[in-house]
């Protein structure tokens, strides 16, 4: 009995007895903040992942198949950056995922990796008609949550910046998608100018504002 069993684990042995393939496939799936594909325009899914020693590989999937192979990872393991945007039709991206940092031990397996897509910041480009003669003081510009009647306070304020009139233009960055109000004031100017606009952001998409003062 004793030499059967040495046999057969012999046997065993030579086609893989006691062992197992490392799998070095690196796959990624994808979730929303909120909602889903549609509600967030979104058609195409890209991830971007490296190594730390290599060049970013590009993959393309169906938003709709929420999860996709990216390729092999070495054996050895390693650091490897992901990153993603989700794309409208028109190949805007209007959602991302920052990044993740996926360390990987030598001879360990790969894990699924998770990729959370949020709502994609854009920027508000704000430009005026001019200023008084001989102005050169700042304006200031603000972008807040609208007031809750009209003519009535603003609400929190998102970002601010300030500017020469005489550049007649600002830019307030990373402003999420939503509706807000954009506050121009010259403050040190008397008498004061003051302006306010809405302004409609869309998610990945630059908007603009105008005063003609």
């Amino acid at each position: 009995m004793t030499a059967l069993r040495l046999s057969l684990c012999s046997v065993l042995l030579l086609v893989g007895c006691g062992g197992s393939t490392v799998n070095t496939t690196l796959q990624a799936s994808w979730t929303f903040a909120s909602g889903d594909c549609t509600s967030n325009a979104v058609t195409t899914v890209r991830v971007f992942w490296s190594a730390a020693d290599a060049g970013p590989q590009q993959v393309d999937f169906p938003c709709a198949q929420s999860s996709g192979t990216l390729g092999e990872v070495s054996p050895s393991g390693g650091s490897y950056a992901i990153r993603a945007e989700g794309l409208d039709a028109a190949g805007i991206a209007r959602v991302v995922h920052l990044g993740t940092t996926l360390n990987i031990s030598k001879g360990a397996p790969t894990r699924p990796v998770e990729l959370t897509l949020r709502p994609k910041s854009a920027n508000v480009q704000v430009t005026w008609s001019g200023c008084p003669p001989g102005v050169i003081l700042p304006y200031t510009i603000g972008l807040y949550v609208p007031a809750a009647t009209a003519g009535g306070t603003l609400g929190m304020k998102q970002t601010e910046t300030q500017q020469s009139c005489a550049t007649r233009a600002a830019t307030l960055m990373n402003v999420p998608p939503g509706t807000w109000t954009v506050d121009l004031d010259s403050r040190a100017v008397q008498p004061a100018i003051k302006a306010r606009k809405d302004v409609t952001v869309t998610a990945g998409q630059d908007a603009t504002v105008d005063f003609q003062l």
